[in-house]
């Protein structure tokens, strides 16, 4: 009857379901939007009543710890493990006979570790709960004072700096060596396959729109913005940074390079503690910082804090070579050699405060708040030489640029997570509330000379930008476990987001501000995106599934005051998502995956004015940019379970890169946002692990790729393609037992393109040193980064009446040395981790 029931159900959900996929509607009928939102929420009611429809069988699973002389274990912390990712199911402490039990645990394979102070931790073997054995009763369980055994173990661990797996990379900054005194934004840069552009933004293997996420947040930054925001933080206040290339149903579905998520750290442990540290850098200039992290728990309250401040100083060299024409001939005309060099101070602090209260046992609310607080100077001077094609000289130019950059951004998280009983039923629900607020200020001067060096023309100008971001969203996930290692996921999400642009221009004319009415713009956005997903997942004895459904519907609306235009929008897509995994035997396993992501134009992409950067060059945006679908596969074969490669192939509909437009009449260049009607990868990507006894881990990854870009663009039919390859190495080293550790990490990546782009190959190796003391309170770092000054862009573009090539350099070699102090009780193990409200669900939907 169970059985009909279920068949019944998933009908009457199929037949409900829409069938058509989703395509873009500028503006869709009423009628069709909402039986189409009908028949999706029917659908999602029968699945809720199909699923409850099923009952679960649970067991019981005790057992008892004794201390030396067979004195029982009080007060030992005793944690149930799933065997199949030692993800936390269950805690409890034993009582003062030493016993504990577990009840109501659903049938799988599980372990247990128990944790008590002075003792070594003790892991059981494993065992199952199933039909066979509902009630597991373990045997008695003996533990070991750490003092007899700290002579015969070293208990020391190190993970590799890159750790690749199936749908993720992983990179592990929390202790690494070489990250140490750097920013987030300088740690991706030693991401495999990251390309970091310092004043637009990030690319992923040649492919842009990364969604970038904090602690498990999307966040609403992008192009310069995101890259000031990423070096504000501090590398010691990383645990770890996740490179998802194929994520679930569960997340946004933007992002259509995939997301890039960074994880603070967060210490939750009973008692007081925390940790203080000190780093100071030297470049061609200093790079000093310092944080602190302290967390206190008592009772039902949970109190935390991380805090940071940064001042380093920075600098670019940037040089580009640009060739212009005779529009009626297509002779070489003349040579735009420019060189550029800028200053970059900068002073930054990162404050986040939280608090979790346990009000009941199965309730917990929390809040966080997050500031940010930023400081920045370009002091940049630019030399332009003009000649003809035979060298000589027809005038020079100079540009001296001044900016001062201020940034606050304020966010604030409440969240509630409610777990409705035993089985792992659970409702988190989200809300936020963010502000980001910039205010640069400009002032530009140019000077034109002949070729005898006599003074042509002389111009002042500065601008005033002001920029607002709002944010406000809401979320609720809710979990439902099911029977035979089932599990139901539903949620529902909605954010509005308002950004305000008012930049104005001056000339400044025998000193009076006059408003360059040409360049000036106020332009205002407003976007609200309205989101439903569901995700089932179930593990047979050797195959796991997972398929997933999100709807969002979009609405925007962008209002060019100055020039009085109005843009709106109305949308709604579908972004299916499956993956199944199949164990061949213990050694082999296979994969597939597949998903649908959207990518939606940045802020300032979509606006419309003018960023000048010189009298020839300026940037815009585009305010009729469209967004860009891309469907994305994946299969994958593991080896030993740590040995895997994975084969991928995506294509993108009106994929967003930016295009240069060159005036030969003017000698402007101007940089634009624009859709390119077709791209497609291919990309096979290796990764091999290497253990050497207990001294030495390494990480090998290795990719090779094939991108194409196809549209037609600017008058012309572009196509570029190119096969490219990357490899990176992580290599962490104990020294010997008495807390030496070091590290030895590189990459290459070769020519590769991006657009109408040929970006050129790059490189980088790190190296530091890192001494732990006796009782792990004080750790002493050193370390080197880009040993070889490597790192750098060069980028090349020949394309219908364009030939030109850039390069750009920045303080990229510099060592560190840092000092961080551990207080508190640090023996104590940790209480429950969160980052946001959102992080378990992330975990889980992995």
């Amino acid at each position: 009857m169970i059985r009909n029931m279920k068949i019944h159900f998933l009908i009457l959900f199929i037949n409900h379901f829409p069938h058509k996929r989703g395509i873009i509607h500028k503006q869709m009928p009423s009628s069709f939007t909402k039986n189409y939102k009908m028949k999706y929420l029917t659908g999602l009611i029968y699945l809720v009543f199909f699923f409850h429809a099923s009952a679960q069988e649970q067991g019981n699973i005790s057992g008892a710890v004794n201390m030396d002389n067979n004195i029982p274990g009080d007060g030992a912390l005793i944690t149930l493990h799933a065997l199949k990712d030692s993800a936390v199911v269950k805690t409890t402490l034993s009582d003062n006979k030493g016993s504990f039990d577990f009840q109501q645990i659903k049938e799988g394979t599980y372990f247990i570790s128990i944790r008590l102070v002075g003792y070594t931790t003790h892991f059981t073997n494993q065992f199952k709960v199933n039909n066979a054995s509902w009630n597991v009763t373990l045997p008695p369980i003996k533990l070991i004072l750490q003092s007899t055994s700290l002579g015969e173990v070293v208990v020391q661990a190190v993970k590799p700096f890159i750790i690749r797996k199936a749908d993720r990379i992983v990179l592990n900054v929390e202790n690494s060596i070489i990250s140490t005194g750097s920013t987030a934004l300088e740690v991706l840069e030693k991401a495999p396959g990251v390309l970091v552009n310092q004043e637009s933004g990030i690319n992923l293997k040649g492919k842009s729109g990364v969604n970038m996420m904090i602690d498990g947040k999307s966040t609403p930054l992008s192009g310069t913005d995101l890259i000031n925001y990423l070096k504000s933080i501090p590398s010691d206040n990383i645990e770890k940074i996740e490179i998802i290339t194929n994520p679930s149903a569960k997340y946004d579905a933007s992002g259509n390079a995939g997301i890039i998520d960074i994880r603070f750290k967060k210490d939750k442990r009973d008692g007081y503690n925390g940790s203080a540290g000190l780093s100071i850098g030297q470049g061609v200039y200093n790079k000093p910082s310092a944080n602190t992290s302290i967390n206190y728990r008592k009772k039902k309250w949970n109190v935390f804090t991380t805090d940071a401040f940064t001042a380093p100083k920075n600098f670019a060299n940037f040089y580009i070579n640009r060739k212009f024409f005779n529009g009626n001939t297509g002779e070489e005309e003349s040579i735009f050699d420019q060189t550029t060099f800028t200053k970059m101070p900068q002073r930054s602090a990162n404050l986040r405060l939280g608090a979790d209260y346990y009000a009941s046992k199965k309730t917990v609310l929390g809040v966080l708040l997050n500031g940010t607080f930023y400081k920045g100077d370009r002091d940049g001077l630019s030399d332009a030489i003009i000649t003809n094609p035979l060298g000589s000289l027809l005038f020079k130019n100079q540009t001296a640029n001044i900016l001062k950059d201020k940034r606050h951004n304020l966010l604030a998280n409440f969240n509630v997570k409610h777990t409705i009983d035993s089985s792992g039923k659970e409702l988190n629900a989200d809300i936020d509330f963010g502000r980001f607020n910039a205010r640069p200020l400009q002032d530009i001067f140019t000077n034109t000379f002949d070729s005898d060096n006599k003074p042509l023309t002389s111009t002042v100008q500065n601008s005033n930008q002001q920029s607002t971001i709002s944010i406000k969203s809401f979320k609720v996930d809710y979990t439902l476990p099911l029977q035979h290692k089932a599990r139901f996921e539903m949620g529902i999400k909605s954010s509005f987001v308002t950004t305000d642009n008012d930049v104005k221009f001056y000339d400044i004319l025998q000193g009076t501000e006059v408003l360059d009415v040409n360049k000036s713009n106020h332009f205002v956005y407003t976007e609200n995106v309205n989101a439903a997903y569901t995700n089932y997942s179930k593990d047979f004895e050797n195959t796991s599934l997972q398929f997933g459904l999100r709807l969002e519907h979009t609405y925007s609306k962008g209002n060019q005051i100055t020039s009085s235009q109005n843009l709106n929008r109305k949308y709604v897509q579908l972004f299916p998502s499956f993956s199944i995994s199949q164990k061949l035997n213990p050694i082999h396993e296979v994969s597939f995956s597949y998903s649908r992501r959207i990518d939606r134009p940045t802020y300032r992409q979509l606006n419309p004015f003018k960023i000048l950067v010189d009298n020839y060059t300026y940037v815009l945006g585009d305010p009729y940019l469209k967004p860009v679908l891309t469907n994305s596969y994946q299969v994958g074969y593991t080896f030993k379970s740590q040995y895997n490669a994975t084969l991928s192939y995506l294509n993108s509909i009106d994929a967003i890169t930016d295009v240069f437009v060159q005036d030969d009449v003017t000698k402007i260049s101007s940089q634009v946002p624009a859709n390119i009607q077709n791209f497609h990868q291919y990309d096979l990507a290796l990764n091999f692990p290497i253990s050497i006894k207990k001294w030495m881990n390494s990480n090998i990854n290795g990719s090779v790729y094939y991108n194409k870009y196809s549209s037609a663009l600017l008058g012309g039919q572009l196509e570029n393609s190119f096969t490219s390859w990357d490899i990176s190495g992580s290599n962490s080293f104990i020294l010997n037992n008495k807390g030496w550790t070091a590290e030895l990490n590189g990459f290459y990546q070769s020519r590769n393109v991006w657009g109408q782009f040929i970006i050129k190959n790059l490189a980088q190796v790190s190296a530091g040193i890192q001494k732990t003391t006796k009782d792990k309170k004080s750790v002493y770092k050193f370390a080197v980064a880009d040993l070889f000054s490597t790192n750098h862009i060069a980028v090349i573009v020949k394309y219908l009446n364009q030939d030109w090539h850039t390069d750009r350099t920045w303080d990229s070699r510099f060592a560190t040395f840092s000092y961080t102090y551990r207080f508190g009780k640090n023996t104590i193990p940790k209480s429950r981790l969160r980052m946001g409200g959102m992080e378990d669900e992330k975990k889980r939907a992995g």
